[in-house]
């Protein structure tokens, strides 16, 4: 902690009444060297509101002050916030407005009571100037509380937010504009690259600061259900065990491990990393990673049909009939809605829309059986598929799932059609085991690698694969097209 960020602080109180006695407060403060932090009317034990002023000066001697007193200037701010937070409860909001229309209404009458036993009063002018005022403000406590009885503003509390980030006060900075928060625009790289990549868009991000999280924590929410919370730390990098030639963690880091795929990662100080080989990972670059996989493993959730609606309408005038053509197939929106979500999930792009909707029309014979219609569409999709993941030579690197794990497949596509949860035995985890030790052994990532296996136990084994690591491609035997070659890891 540096000694010239090292403040001292104090807080003084008066009556919300006695302008008099807050001005005398600011001006002795300000003889003193004290600088005001901030100003807040507050409610006190006995329900009588108060002005705190919250005052800090850099402290001159630091010995002769008990470190309890001292607290470096980023994280006085930071406690300062979570003290003076009050969270939206419209009860109190409603006592609160209650109290002072009743004290405006008191004030009034009394100022009217002067002026009726002084109807000759030399302070006349005055009084009708107040009681001018008073009423003034009076009339806007009454229109917010007539405000606050309207249900017209309950129902902007049913709406969700689809997307939302939830932060601790300790990474608030992340989000704050004045402090150079990149936390807003790495999302929005984000949503650049998924619309580029997959034609994905995601909507708007509501980002919240939280005093009811722990130091340094953040969640990321869909409609408004927690699905992933995390720790990250200011003003360090993160890095993979093997990232940047290191095989350690130097001495000094963080070691933590990763909230999605359970490895083993470590936290620098920036002014560390400079001569690392990587950068390593900022704390809002390591949420957006996360927030990309959210995004699409609960893409279900998030995409709706007015998405569907905005994909049609990117159809060219003269390609309208195809989604007429569709409709008249029986092809509903719910249907377009499921193909879409469940092509985005598997990281298979929906931007090319027109060739999307050629060939849905090609395959409108499959009907209402959606499962059907999105595996044909797959196949003629493969070769999409197939040059996302392979190298530049048209190379797939995979995993061949192997023949003896067998009933683990049978097994994952019966709980797949019973929707029921797979039942843990010796031979499931010896396959994961399989799995994940031939992708962590690899110089590949497991976007850039693939698992491959018969047509039917595909999709099953993506879903369960997939919650393990995330990411992942699983194609059968029949989507790798003739122009790319599979080379066994």
């Amino acid at each position: 902690m540096q000694e010239e960020n090292r403040f001292e602080y104090t807080v003084r109180t008066c009556d919300c009444d006695d302008t008099q006695a807050l001005e005398n407060i600011l001006n002795e403060m300000s003889i003193e060297g004290w600088d005001l932090y901030s100003l807040n009317e507050v409610e006190n034990d006995e329900g009588e509101y108060q002005y705190l002023c919250i005052f800090s000066r850099e402290a001159e001697n630091i010995h002769e002050f008990e470190d309890e007193y001292i607290v470096d200037s980023g994280d006085f701010k930071s406690r300062m916030k979570k003290l003076l937070h009050k969270k939206e409860d419209l009860y109190e909001e409603c006592r609160f407005l209650q109290r002072h229309i009743k004290e405006k209404n008191q004030k009034i009458k009394d100022i009217k009571n002067s002026l009726d036993l002084n109807p000759e009063a030399e302070d006349r002018e005055l009084l009708n100037k107040e009681i001018s005022e008073k009423i003034n403000e009076l009339n806007l406590l009454k229109s917010k509380f007539s405000e606050l009885l309207s249900p017209s503003g309950m129902y902007k509390r049913i709406s969700q937010d689809i997307l939302t980030i939830v932060v601790s006060y300790e990474l608030s900075e992340l989000i704050d504009n004045e402090k150079d928060g990149d936390l807003i625009a790495e999302s929005v790289r984000l949503r650049q690259k998924l619309t580029d990549k997959l034609g994905y868009i995601i909507p708007g991000i509501h980002f919240v600061i939280s005093d009811e999280m722990n130091e340094n924590e953040y969640n990321i929410k869909v409609r408004n259900l927690k699905t992933l919370s995390g720790v990250v730390y200011p003003k360090h990098r993160r890095f993979f065990i093997g990232q940047s030639n290191l095989q350690t963690p130097p001495e000094g880091a963080i070691e933590d491990i990763d909230e999605l795929n359970e490895q083993r990662v470590f936290w620098v100080e920036e002014e560390k990393t400079k001569d690392f080989w990587e950068g390593g990972m900022t704390p809002s670059q390591v949420i957006t990673s996360h927030l990309e996989i959210i995004v699409r493993k609960y893409v279900e959730d998030i995409i709706s049909y007015e998405d569907i609606l905005n994909y049609i309408s990117l159809l060219e005038q003269e390609k309208s009939f195809l989604a007429d053509n569709l409709t008249n197939e029986g092809i509903s929106l719910g249907d377009l809605r499921y193909i879409f979500a469940n092509l985005i999930r598997e990281k298979v792009s929906v931007k090319d829309i027109v060739f999307i909707f050629e060939r849905l029309n090609d395959l409108s014979e499959y009907g209402h059986d959606n499962e059907k219609l999105l595996k044909e569409l797959r196949l003629l999709l493969k070769k999409h598929i197939c040059s996302d993941i392979a190298d530049i030579n048209n190379t797939i690197y995979a995993v061949i799932a192997p023949k003896q794990y067998k009933k683990v497949l049978c097994d994952l596509l019966k709980a797949s059609i019973e929707k029921k949860c797979i039942e843990e035995s010796v031979e499931l985890e010896k396959f994961v085991k399989y799995i994940t030790n031939t992708l962590q052994n690899q110089e590949y990532d497991a976007s850039s690698t693939a698992v491959i296996c018969e047509s039917e136990y595909r999709k099953p084994l993506f879903n369960f694969l997939d919650r393990i690591i995330p990411g992942i491609n699983v194609l059968s035997e029949e989507e790798i097209a003739e122009e790319f070659t599979v080379h066994e890891i």
